[in-house]
């Protein structure tokens, strides 16, 4: 990934229309020190399409299965710690929506079972401190302690 100015790229734009027909470089054009425009070659950028658009019927499939009505005795197959299933059976009656819940959460884990796990964690990391700064942002949480104390 290089970063360019759009006065940059303007003065080199034939070199770079050659770099990136010919390799996989992505060059991300800036103005005003802001990311605007992403350049990279016409297959990389169709295989990126190829590629969502893969992801998005996949995730439809899940969508779909999991959202599909099941019978209240039929089994939720969890995954197991020893990367085998175990079957989820309730003692009480639960409703759809818990149901179809609770099958979308193990399809999700299924589906995570070949990520490392430093990944998940540090996903969940960054996935928390993506909430703090939104709570701080909205003026739900605060970002100094000091702070906390003076109105105590």
């Amino acid at each position: 990934m290089l970063i360019l100015s759009v006065s940059e790229a303007k003065r080199q734009i034939k070199d770079l229309v050659e770099q990136v027909d010919q390799g996989d470089d992505v060059f991300y054009i800036t103005r005003y020190s802001r990311p605007k425009a992403v350049m990279m070659g016409v297959e990389q950028y169709e295989g990126l399409v190829r590629q969502v658009s893969e992801l998005q019927g996949e995730l439809a499939r899940i969508w779909a299965e999991a959202e599909a009505p099941s019978s209240e005795a039929e089994p939720i197959l969890l995954p197991a710690p020893n990367g085998g299933t175990r079957q989820l059976q309730p003692n009480r009656p639960m409703s759809p929506e818990t149901r179809a819940a609770i099958q979308r959460a193990a399809l999700l884990a299924f589906s995570q079972r070949e990520r490392p796990p430093q990944q998940i964690v540090q996903d969940g990391h960054a996935a928390l401190e993506r909430a703090r700064q939104q709570a701080i942002a909205s003026g739900a949480a605060i970002d100094d302690e000091a702070e906390a104390a003076i109105g105590d």
